[in-house]
């Protein structure tokens, strides 16, 4: 027979520690009288010394009793450390986040996501890092990260899953007073000519603009190039040409002087979720994905109604 104590063997022997009789303690364990009797005796057998001596109806613990008990209430101290552990881990009152964004989306409607996320849940610590979309791909793929958000690449990657996020199609972005600001819509052929401030050459919305310039013959006077939408929109706001940013960013800026203008044809700037592969999402992960999604969708609908409202009310002025 094994010399180990069992865990019921150490549950009955804290019950008598506890209630001083035998009826007692098997009357909270929901067990036999006799059954906690056998158990004590099991217990003192594998001890090696007297656990109790009985007075009047009751078991008076020995010294080595107290000795034993001190040391399975810290066995029970664990196990009460562990169950909060799983409580808060499961109530999200404990873990961490990290999450990494390109800066379309991370410089623009992730901080005031991010902030309204910790306030629901403080306890959340909560990683932040802004990178390239092929940045944000490599991390999810080197399972740096617990979420990712990126231009929609159709690369195939088995080491990453990739979900769809939301559209932020580009507008065009001129200073208060320029002639374009007049037009409820700007074409490519509206650029011809005009002082233009353009995106990073390895952007996706710089070169889908490029090849409709070119193939429409349309020459603008490329006079800057800024690599970040926040730059190009900085620019336009102190009169240096007009610029084709994502309608995120263009409208979180709104505030600046600036018009804003539907551009067409639309350009395509899809952002996706990507996460590691093989990797199952952690109950925080899992929540702030529900939140993200919910809370991003919601406000790109406000933008699109923005934007559409001020093209309509200069179509009402033209009128």
């Amino acid at each position: 027979m094994s010399r180990d104590f069992t865990p019921r063997e150490i549950e009955v022997f804290a019950a008598v520690m506890l209630h001083g009789t035998t009826t007692k303690a098997a009357d909270s364990l929901e067990i036999t009288q006799p059954a906690v009797s056998k158990a004590l005796m099991q217990i003192a057998d594998k001890a090696g010394f007297k656990l109790f001596q009985k007075t009047r109806q009751r078991l008076v613990p020995t010294p080595e009793a107290h000795m034993l008990y001190a040391e399975i209430e810290r066995v029970f101290e664990t196990a009460r450390t562990v169950t909060r552990a799983a409580r808060d881990i499961r109530e999200l009152r404990s873990g961490r986040l990290e999450v990494c964004a390109l800066p379309a989306f991370g410089l623009t409607l992730l901080p005031r996501i991010i902030a309204a996320f910790s306030k629901i849940y403080p306890a959340i610590s909560i990683g932040i890092d802004i990178r390239s979309s092929v940045m944000v791909i490599q991390r999810a793929a080197r399972n740096q990260l617990d979420l990712g958000i990126g231009s929609t690449l159709f690369e195939d990657n088995p080491s990453i899953t990739r979900r769809s996020f939301i559209s932020t199609p580009p507008v065009c972005v001129m200073p208060v007073g320029h002639p374009l600001a007049r037009l409820s819509r700007i074409t490519v052929a509206d650029l011809e000519g005009v002082d233009f401030i353009s995106l990073g050459s390895t952007d996706p919305t710089r070169r889908q603009l490029d090849r409709m310039c070119e193939e429409q013959n349309v020459n603008r006077n490329n006079k800057i190039e800024a690599r970040l939408s926040k730059g190009c929109i900085d620019l336009v706001a102190a009169g240096a040409g007009v610029s084709v940013v994502d309608r995120l960013s263009a409208w979180m800026e709104r505030d600046l002087p600036i018009v804003i203008r539907e551009f067409e044809p639309t350009l395509e700037l899809n952002l996706s979720i990507y996460k590691p592969w093989g990797i199952t999402a952690s109950a925080v992960t899992e929540a702030f994905t529900t939140y993200l999604l919910q809370e991003s969708r919601a406000y790109m609908h406000e933008v699109d109604a923005g934007i559409r409202q001020m093209s309509e009310g200069c179509e009402q002025v033209s009128a």
